[in-house]
C-alpha cells in the first residue's frame, strides 16, 4: 500500500506565515545559517562526541536557553570531552559524577551508562561506520539542497538508532541537526506534534506513538511533503516551532 500526501493551500499558509513571524528570531536565523545557507560546518571526533552527549542530556530534560542542560553543554572546554573522557578507567562513574556535580541535571546514572557503551561501539569500529556517513553529510551539506537528501539523511539517523544506547528516532535527527548536516530529517517532539495538530496535519498525532521507528517515518514523510510544497525546509520549520516556544535565545548560548 502506498500513501498520497495531498498537500493543501492552507497547509502552505499556514507553514509559509509561522515561519516568516518567526523568522526575525536569532534561533531561526542561526539554524538557517548552520543547516542552510552558511559555511559547511566542521566535522571531527571530537564534535560528534560532544554533540552525542548533549542529545543524551536533553533526553527528558529541559533545554531552553536558561536551563541547567544548556549551561552545561555551554561550559568551555566541555566537561565531558572525548579526551578527559578517553583518559578514564572507570569512565561510567566519572560521567556520573560530573552530571551529579554541576547540579540540576537528571538521569546521570544512565547517562553515564550510555555513554560507557556509545564509546566501546565508537572504539571497536563504529567511528568508521560514523565518519563515512558524515563524509556524505558534509558533500551534501556543501551542495544545493535536494529532496532526495532525505534518503542520506535517514540513513544517518537509522545508523545512530541502531548503535548508539540513548538514541531513538528523535534524539538520531537530533544529533545530525545539531552538527549542521541534515536539512529534511528533524527531531519530532511534543512541540512539533502540537504545532501540526493545530495547524492541518491529517491525523492527529501522538509524541508518545514516535519511539516507533515506523511510525515516526510516517509522520515525518509527512512533514517533508508539506514543507517540500511550501518552499520551507523542515529544520527551519523545526527551528520556527523551537524558538516560538522559548524567550530569545542569546548568541552565546546558540547550541542547536
Amino acid at each position: 500500500m502506498k500513501i498520497n500526501w495531498i498537500i493543501e493551500e492552507e497547509d502552505i499558509r499556514h507553514i509559509k506565515e509561522f515561519v516568516d513571524s518567526q523568522s526575525g528570531k536569532s534561533f531561526v536565523k542561526n539554524r538557517i545559517a548552520k543547516n542552510v545557507n552558511g559555511h559547511i560546518p566542521d566535522f571531527n571526533r571530537d564534535i560528534l562526541w560532544n554533540a552525542m552527549i548533549s542529545c543524551l542530556l536533553t533526553t527528558q530534560q529541559r533545554s531552553g536557553p536558561e536551563s541547567s542542560v544548556t549551561k552545561f553543554i555551554c561550559i568551555n572546554p566541555f566537561p565531558l570531552n572525548l579526551n578527559r573522557c578517553a583518559e578514564q578507567t572507570n569512565l561510567k562513574k566519572f560521567v556520573e559524577g560530573t552530571i551529579t556535580n554541576f547540579g540540576g541535571l537528571r538521569r546521570a546514572k544512565t547517562i553515564g551508562d550510555e555513554v560507557l557503551h556509545n564509546f566501546k561501539w565508537l572504539k571497536n569500529g563504529g567511528w568508521q561506520e560514523i565518519e563515512s556517513i558524515a563524509k556524505v553529510l558534509v558533500e551534501k551539506r556543501g551542495q544545493s539542497p535536494q529532496f532526495d537528501d532525505k534518503y542520506i539523511e535517514r540513513k544517518a539517523a537509522k545508523i545512530a538508532i541502531d548503535n548508539l544506547k540513548g538514541f531513538g528516532p528523535k534524539q538520531a535527527r537530533n544529533l545530525w541537526q545539531s552538527l549542521g548536516l541534515t536539512r529534511f530529517e528533524i527531531p519530532i517532539d511534543s512541540r512539533i506534534t502540537k504545532w501540526f495538530n493545530q495547524n492541518g496535519f491529517p491525523l492527529r498525532l501522538s509524541a508518545g506513538a514516535l519511539s516507533d521507528e515506523n511510525y515516526y517515518n510516517f509522520v515525518m514523510d509527512g512533514i517533508q511533503e508539506a514543507c517540500n510544497a511550501s518552499d520551507a525546509y523542515p529544520c527551519v520549520l523545526d527551528a520556527a516551532i523551537f524558538a516560538s516556544f522559548d524567550q530569545e535565545w542569546p548568541e552565546d548560548k546558540l547550541i542547536w
